[in-house]
């Protein structure tokens, strides 16, 4: 019986392991950095459209002229024209229907904090609607000369700490800021 000279096939060396580690290390770093931009990306898209649509409302209730609200809650938002009421008919709020400025809802893992004229709302409406199945008065008003209720969105992930702010001046103006 003879002996076979030379090395053995038993196993991988150190330095293989080592390679392959630091390969994964690297693959997971970049996967872990593409998500956490494209989530950053999707809270800015998200901000943006919001500024949008409320400078889009303040124009279509100067133009109409009718009074809008916006209302917010944990996962949607919605704008909605005042209906005055008349002899019997009582005041009331109509939802908008239409694709800008009718509901949208707030994509998953985003959470927004509400301040209406300078007292902290929770983003949770429990009562969206009156008693009639109507929509309730919503947080923020917008009038026919272009002023609005006084409000400030804090938009982020959802249990971290705010990425922006939306701000919403009583003269109409409406801006967005990145926080640091």
């Amino acid at each position: 019986m003879k002996r076979q000279c030379g090395r053995s096939a038993g196993g991988f060396t150190l330095i293989e392991i080592l390679v392959v580690i630091f390969i994964i290390s690297i693959v997971t770093s970049v996967a872990l950095l593409t998500v956490s931009r494209n989530e950053n990306r999707q809270i800015e898209s998200f901000t943006h459209e919001l500024v949008q649509l409320v400078t889009l409302a303040e124009e279509q209730a100067m133009l109409q002229p009718v009074v809008l609200g916006l209302a917010l809650d944990e996962q949607s938002y919605q704008f909605s024209t005042f209906q005055p009421g008349e002899g019997e008919k009582k005041p009331s709020w109509t939802l908008f229907q239409d694709k800008m400025l009718g509901p949208h809802r707030i994509p998953e893992g985003i959470q927004l904090g509400v301040e209406i004229s300078g007292q902290r709302q929770a983003a949770e409406r429990d009562d969206n609607q009156d008693e009639e199945g109507k929509p309730a008065a919503p947080q923020v008003i917008i009038s026919t000369n272009g002023d609005i209720t006084p409000f400030t969105i804090y938009v982020g992930k959802r249990g971290k700490k705010p990425r922006y702010v939306i701000t919403g001046d009583a003269d109409g103006r409406v801006t967005s800021k990145l926080l640091s």
